[in-house]
């Protein structure tokens, strides 16, 4: 029995307690992204709380195990707009980051495009002041409510009864009325948020790992996704992943925080001693110190 096969045995609980402290939460953020198996294209999606993360792996990008594995959840499901994830019956909010950049990226290619620019400002106008609101009173329906009349008036003058002849406003007209239900959801419910961040972080270091080894092998990539599980939730919560293999406890939320994780980066010397040669000693010296008592850092 290989290492990661023992410790993927030892802590299948682990997981599978993860998943239902998700599937118990009020949001959950699903995200997908492609990996490399052994030279055939499978891809990982993550589900993840904020606080708990779990990935799965399938071989095509049918959303079948998001459906699957969200059956039966009541929350609101938090995503991007791909089509896959309009199937699931669930409350949904659609990630407004992943919406102000397509229509950049249209502006770009199309910068003469008057109505696609007019459209655009529509879209600032309306977003702006609900933003500003989150982010002075944070993500209450008591002081975003009002903000229902406003998307009430955008889509009367911009969408029902507007006539566009640009393809590219014409096709944001259509994703408007297609999630009328599912763009504002978090004016209608505490807590709820307005774009997806946290799964884009939920799965960030698989992508950095995809990028240094390029393919996996079929037979561990699972084996290695329940630890990135783990680790990411141990991640989320200010836990030490390594404190917690140490410690052969199963459960993540009852293993004990000991103190804050800090998580250093490198700094080239020049950056660490910009005033000059003549001090570059001392600061080398310094680097040393605190890399012999990274506590103190």
């Amino acid at each position: 029995m290989s290492f990661l096969q023992y410790l993927s045995e030892y802590y299948a609980s682990t997981e599978a307690a993860i998943l239902q402290a998700i599937l118990k939460s009020d949001v959950v953020h699903v995200d997908e992204t492609k990996i490399n198996i052994q030279g055939v294209d499978h891809y990982v999606w993550v589900f993840t709380d904020g606080r708990h993360v779990v990935f799965r792996m399938t071989e095509t990008r049918e959303a079948d195990i998001v459906r699957e594995i969200l059956a039966g959840y009541q929350g609101v499901l938090v995503s991007d707009f791909y089509p896959g994830y309009d199937g699931v019956p669930c409350r949904q909010q659609k990630c407004l980051v992943h919406l102000v950049r397509d229509i950049n990226d249209d502006l770009w290619a199309a910068p003469f495009d008057e109505e696609l620019e007019g459209f655009a400002v529509a879209v600032q106008s309306l977003l702006v002041p609900i933003l500003e609101a989150v982010d002075r009173f944070g993500l209450k329906v008591w002081h975003l409510r009002k903000f229902e009349n406003e998307v009430e008036r955008f889509y009367d003058k911009n969408i029902t009864r507007r006539e566009y002849t640009s393809e590219a406003a014409i096709k944001y007209q259509k994703r408007f009325i297609r999630y009328r239900e599912s763009l504002f959801t978090f004016l209608t419910q505490d807590g709820i948020p307005w774009e997806n961040n946290m799964a884009e972080r939920a799965v960030r270091q698989l992508a950095v790992q995809r990028k240094i080894s390029g393919s996996f092998f079929k037979r561990v990539a699972p084996q290695y996704l329940l630890l990135l599980a783990i680790s990411q939730t141990c991640r989320f919560q200010g836990k030490s992943f390594l404190k917690f293999l140490l410690s052969k406890e199963t459960d993540v939320d009852s293993f004990r925080r000991t103190r804050p994780v800090r998580y250093s980066y490198a700094v080239s010397r020049r950056e660490a001693s910009p005033i000059g040669e003549g001090k570059g000693s001392a600061a080398e010296g310094q680097d040393s110190e605190t890399a012999d008592n990274p506590g103190q850092s």
